[in-house]
């Protein structure tokens, strides 16, 4: 306690002393400052580069609102929105996490989530209540060479970073195939299809599929996919009807609605390897397609038919024996300016593995030139009567005209000849004429007064049958009336004595009746008297003197 002296005027004399320390007030501040030092540090720590994604629209995106997910969980938010400068599409620059910013790679893809209903399902419910949001796929690559991103026009199918292999399909139209569409594997679901584009060339589609892996030891659905595997169209169901019968196939339920693709291997091939990721096949049209045998080589022919080509279509088959060896790839119409001869060449592929699966391309084109040689000819003929289509037969005719392959400056011309409907008008012609000299024929013999003169022979007849049939019938009546009943009395008669005799009979052949017995011992005495007769007759021959001397 310090000591106050007081003055005269009676104030107290006041002591000053010197602090040397701060006052603890000002511990208020320093703690405030650390602590925003620390979450300064804290933000830095944990934050990530910053990307700018181009979306076609800012349509359901708010700038400091709209997050970014990856796998439903947020790992970045968008800053701020800005046009692009040809003011065709917005700009979003994203900040993204430190977590997920050391996984980003160049193929990094980004899209907007919001409801979405198409055919291969509804997608995006859950932001109905959250509000649209921005997805990701970080990719695969850890290096990105720029944060500048385009975002997808459309959400994946398949969930990011989901294990399975990519593969490419080719084919000349969709169909019913669209994204979202399932492979199966035995009308099992392994997997979807996630994009599709045309080539440079815009002649094919190049469909992305995405086949899964079942997880756990199980084999993988991707392992399915062999180098030698046939990919076909599965949408909609399939009804034919051949000699055998009629068949209908149907993948499922979901590929008649939406569109499908299936695949198998044929037991009939050999086994391949598993294919690698991004591998390309051929989608065919349809079943029957992929389990037919395809071969790489194929020779172009030209051919020109004398008669009208309507039914034959780009497509159509050309069989040999009734066998498909090649298909007709191409129907044209050339006129000639100065003779105004219009023709329609008719271009064709012919695969001569069919005919020999060993042969080169050289060698079949010198086999068709002998065959050519032989009589083999190429004949339009319809393939179906209630549709009208037509298709080309190679056959080989019986007394053909000399013809050979013509050489030309693109495709080589194969001999022709005339289809069966060509000739129906020479085949009317005879049968009419025929049908004249028949007609001819009857005349004369009406006017000749032979077929009256018959007329009437066959009037008597059928009198004198008639008189018969009522004379034959007056009989049955009289021995239905009088011979039937009598003959009936008799034969009673005589069935009853016949079952008398019967009776008698069973009595005297009964056992141990007196008959039997008597008949028994008048038996053995006839064996005993022809013993007797045996035993004189040998005597005789021995002693014929013993007759008149007596037996010695």
């Amino acid at each position: 306690m310090s000591n106050v002296q007081l003055h005269d005027d009676g104030l107290p004399d006041v002591e000053v002393r010197e602090q040397r320390w701060p006052s603890p007030v000002w511990l208020i501040p320093l703690a405030a400052l650390l602590v925003g030092f620390w979450l300064l540090f804290q933000m830095w720590q944990q934050k990530g580069p910053t990307i700018t994604v181009q979306f076609a629209s800012a349509e359901g995106i708010a700038e400091g609102k709209t997050e970014v997910r990856f796998k439903a969980v947020a790992v970045g938010k968008v800053k701020k929105l800005r046009l692009h400068e040809n003011l065709q599409s917005v700009i979003a620059d994203i900040e993204l996490n430190k977590e997920i910013g050391g996984h980003l790679g160049s193929d990094a893809r980004f899209w907007v989530v919001s409801p979405r209903i198409n055919r291969s399902g509804v997608s995006g419910l859950t932001t109905l209540l959250s509000g649209t949001y921005i997805g990701m796929d970080p990719g695969t690559n850890n290096e990105p060479e720029s944060y500048d991103f385009i975002a997808e026009e459309r959400p994946p199918v398949i969930v990011p970073s989901a294990k399975g292999r990519r593969f490419f399909l080719l084919t000349d139209s969709l169909g019913s195939i669209d994204v979202g569409s399932p492979v199966f594997y035995k009308q099992l679901t392994v997997g979807e299809v996630i994009n599709y584009e045309p080539l440079p060339d815009m002649n094919q589609i190049r469909l992305e599929i995405f086949i899964r892996d079942q997880g756990g030891d199980k084999q993988p659905y991707y392992e399915l996919v062999r180098s030698n595997t046939r990919f076909w169209n599965a949408s909609g169901a399939e009804f034919n009807v051949t000699a055998s019968g009629a068949e209908f196939r149907m993948e499922s339920l979901t590929s008649l609605l939406i569109g499908g693709i299936a695949f198998d291997t044929p037991k009939s091939i050999a086994g391949g390897d598993v294919s690698a990721e991004r591998a390309e096949f051929i989608l065919y049209r349809n079943y029957a397609a992929a389990q037919e045998k395809q071969y790489s080589q194929k020779l172009y022919y030209v051919m020109y038919f004398g008669g009208s080509v309507r039914g034959l279509t780009v497509g159509a088959p050309v069989e040999f024996q009734g066998i498909p060896v090649g298909q007709v790839e191409n129907i044209d119409m050339h006129m000639d300016r100065a003779t105004l001869d219009v023709r329609i060449p008719v271009l064709v592929s012919i695969q001569p593995q069919h005919f020999d699966e060993k042969i080169s391309k050289q060698d079949a084109e010198t086999a068709m030139h002998q065959l050519v040689a032989k009589g083999l000819r190429a004949r339009l003929e319809t393939g179906n009567l209630l549709t009208g289509n037509k298709l080309i037969a190679l056959s080989m005719e019986k007394e053909p005209k000399a013809a050979q392959i013509t050489v030309t400056q693109f495709y080589s011309e194969f001999p022709t000849v005339g289809s069966s409907l060509d000739d129906l008008p020479g085949m009317a012609t005879e049968i009419m004429g025929s049908l004249q000299e028949t007609l001819d024929g009857i005349k004369k013999l009406v006017n000749s007064g032979k077929l009256d003169k018959a007329v009437d022979n066959l009037n008597n007849v059928l009198t004198e049958a008639e008189q018969a049939v009522k004379a034959a019938k007056k009989v049955l009546e009289t021995v239905d009336r009088e011979t039937l009943p009598s003959v009936t009395q008799e034969v009673t008669k005589t069935l009853q004595k016949l079952q008398g005799s019967l009776v008698n009979i069973d009595r005297l052949t009964a056992q141990n009746s007196p008959t039997q017995y008597q008949l028994q011992e008048m038996l053995e005495e006839v064996t005993a008297a022809s013993r007797s007769v045996r035993s004189l007759t040998e005597t005789l021959q021995r002693q014929p003197s013993s007759l008149i001397k007596g037996k010695d």
